[in-house]
């Protein structure tokens, strides 16, 4: 469809403690967490490994918490010079591909290649290579959404993770937009997602049989924007040089200061087609663990 747009979402895989696992070995393989301590007044997870994932450790979670959900825990504290080193050398290598680069966080972004320095046409192959480059340039790995709007982007970038990626063709926005349930939708918390379901609706498909004023009424000016995505709707453009809002002083994590929460999505992955193929510093720390008594 002429005009329409190519977006790419990358979103590093446990990026903190991914970090950390690359360059300490004694830490790979092992449930880390990158954050504040649980001691004293108590920190919070800023990232947690896939090994601690496996426990149910999660971003934003208390310290806490996540040393009783695993005794063995390993708990290091986040070496923000680095990660900002590392951000710094993934956004290099977004701008071999296109200048319209947008920054969520030091751990992802949304990329606009609709008209990419390459001249590669396939928003599917930049992304491919963007992953590759991280891969063998940087050792870390990233997950990949490739869609029409940002939102249907991030929402695919957290599909097939770790070190995946996920496109959904154009054709297909609509529909995936009426299966996805309420609380799949970026944005959408949990205090949200409870009201919306006791109104009954479940999917965009029940939220599609509202009227844009019924949602306004219900959600506030959110609405607006429930209608629009339902339908695979989403203008906002890619807005270069925007300020990352969810990086934060280090001794951010030595308090109960949350951080942002990482969208959980379980939902099929769309098969690509041979139709889409145009789309196609610090010193080194020592780590605390505590054993419960």
């Amino acid at each position: 469809m002429p005009g329409q747009r190519k977006i790419i979402h990358i979103d590093m895989d446990a990026f903190y403690a991914s970090v950390e696992q690359r360059d300490h070995v004694e830490y790979r393989g092992k449930p880390l967490v990158v954050g504040g301590m649980p001691e004293g007044r108590g920190g919070v997870v800023a990232a947690a490994s896939y090994e601690a994932r496996k426990f149910g450790i999660r971003s934003a979670m208390p310290s806490r918490k996540a040393l009783e959900l695993c005794p063995d825990v390993l708990f290091v504290k986040p070496r923000f010079t680095v990660y900002k080193e590392v951000s710094n050398s993934i956004r290099a290598i977004f701008k071999r591909y296109t200048d319209l680069i947008e920054p969520l966080s030091l751990d992802e972004a949304y990329l606009d290649v609709t008209n990419d320095k390459q001249h590669i046409g396939s928003a599917i192959d930049i992304a491919r290579q963007i992953r590759a480059s991280i891969k063998q340039e940087l050792n870390l790995t990233a997950s990949a959404g490739v869609s029409i709007n940002k939102f249907v982007a991030k929402i695919a970038s957290d599909m097939n993770k770790p070190d995946g990626l996920t496109f959904i063709a154009p054709a297909d926005v609509v529909g995936f937009m009426e299966k996805l349930p309420v609380e799949k939708y970026y944005g959408v918390g949990r205090v949200t997602a409870d009201k919306i379901k006791k109104l009954n609706l479940f999917t965009g498909t029940d939220l599609k049989r509202l009227t844009e004023d019924e949602l306004v009424h219900l959600f506030g000016k959110s609405g607006r924007f429930y209608y629009k995505i339902v339908r695979g709707i989403d203008e906002r453009p890619v807005v270069p040089d925007r300020e990352t809002k969810s990086v934060a002083a280090e001794d951010t994590y030595s308090c109960r200061t949350t951080i942002r929460q990482e969208t959980q999505l379980s939902t099929r992955q769309y098969v690509l087609r041979p139709s889409d193929t145009a789309w196609s510093g610090d010193s080194p720390q020592q780590p605390h663990t505590w054993h419960q008594a």
